[in-house]
């Protein structure tokens, strides 16, 4: 069987108190089984005080994660903490991998290194976390579509890398106490796991009835909706500056996009706009899909939050693993730390979980028979349960 065991530390200065603070609340020598394998999310000042590098030293199993804005277990949550989750058991397998640099050439080097991830796990997997690179110049689902391809539709569970600052400069995946910009992080499992998936994205409530059809648009540049450009729809919207401008994530609602597919729908979010006027967004945004303007607010994320809590609670569940979009992070606005609080109060004590903020979420969604379908998103919290 599958357990969960989770530290947390805001030691940032004192790299031998943080180990000391970490090895406090997880007996190393007693608690591990046959197979372990480390996540850790944290506070990027980590990395530049040795705090990772010397943990991942220390540990004696593969460690992969990502730097965040905030992140918290059972013992605690806040802004400026590292988050250390341990997955172990005698019948679960793991095998970590780091790809290549990803700014070009994505689907294969994700191909060579999922292969050699598969050959090392010798079975079957289940289920593979990954922690993705924040790349400005590549859209993260690229590197969804090439995982989804070369494991068959293996259910992905994932995040791309965040920070505290609003150009995400810090923004760095995390692989046995090294750090990488343009690099991939995952582990593939194997053996005795059966994880479920939970998806909270926007109420019905708050998405504007009015759809749009996508009938323009590049990977994740909406360039055109409903046979206009798209800066022209938003402004009809009243979605733009005065000067027509399409403003960033942190000013711009949501919207709510439909694949028509089956599947439920997925929340977008607009980053920045093109010299020619188009949307980047934070993913694809596929020709004739469905989109509606959604609205997000403090009372918004925590409702969606409440619920996830109480879909988690429902279930038997060794721990859960939890990512929440960056975007949610600002529309909290003064109180960062609310959601991250609610998640505390609804699972501490309960379960181990971790919970972390998150550039962009990976996370497998269910269609009308019930089989999963991996899918990139915005603006959402996703859950694993294992």
């Amino acid at each position: 069987m599958l357990k969960m065991l989770t530290a947390f530390t805001l030691e940032i200065d004192d790299v031998d108190l943080a180990i000391e603070e970490i090895k406090a609340q997880i007996d190393f020598e007693k608690e591990l089984m046959k197979c372990s394998v480390g996540l850790v999310t944290c506070y990027s000042e980590f990395i530049d005080s040795g705090v990772v590098e010397k943990l991942c030293e220390v540990l004696p199993f593969d460690v992969i994660g990502c730097t965040t804005s905030s992140s918290g277990t059972e013992a605690g949550i806040s802004s400026l903490a590292l988050s250390l989750t341990v997955l172990t058991a005698d019948d679960v397998v793991f095998e970590t991998v780091l790809t290549q640099g990803l700014t070009d050439s994505q689907e294969e080097k994700i191909k060579a290194a999922y292969d050699a991830a598969k050959t090392g796990l010798k079975e079957e997997p289940k289920l593979a976390l990954a922690f993705m690179p924040l790349i400005f110049t590549v859209d993260g689902e690229v590197f969804l579509e090439a995982m989804d391809s070369v494991s068959g539709h293996l259910p992905i569970f994932a995040t791309l890398a965040a920070d505290h600052t609003r150009d995400y400069r810090y923004a760095t995946v995390i692989c046995n106490g090294k750090s990488y910009k343009d690099a991939m992080a995952m582990v593939l499992i194997g053996g005795n796991v059966q994880p479920k998936f939970v998806v909270g994205g926007l109420p019905m409530e708050r998405i504007l009835k009015q759809q749009a059809i996508i009938t323009d648009s590049h990977a994740n540049i909406l360039k055109e909706v409903n046979g206009i450009p798209v800066v022209e729809y938003l402004k009809n919207m009243g979605l733009t500056t005065e000067d027509g401008k399409v403003e960033g994530v942190t000013a711009s609602p949501p919207f709510v996009l439909d694949y028509r597919d089956g599947t439920d729908p997925v929340v977008r979010a607009i980053f920045a706009q093109t010299s020619e006027g188009h949307a980047v967004c934070g993913a694809r945004v596929p020709v004739g899909a469905t989109l509606a303007i959604s609205a997000i607010d403090h009372d918004v994320v925590l409702d969606v939050t409440a619920k996830v809590m109480e879909t988690i609670k429902a279930q038997e569940c060794n721990g859960v693993l939890l990512f929440s979009c960056i975007g949610r992070n600002y529309a909290l606005g003064a109180n960062l730390l609310d959601e991250l609080d609610l998640i505390l109060k609804n699972l501490g004590g309960k379960m181990p979980f971790m919970a972390a903020y998150s550039g962009g979420e990976v996370c497998p969604m269910y269609d009308k028979q019930g089989h999963t379908q991996n899918r990139f998103h915005n603006n959402t919290i996703i859950a694993c349960i294992l």
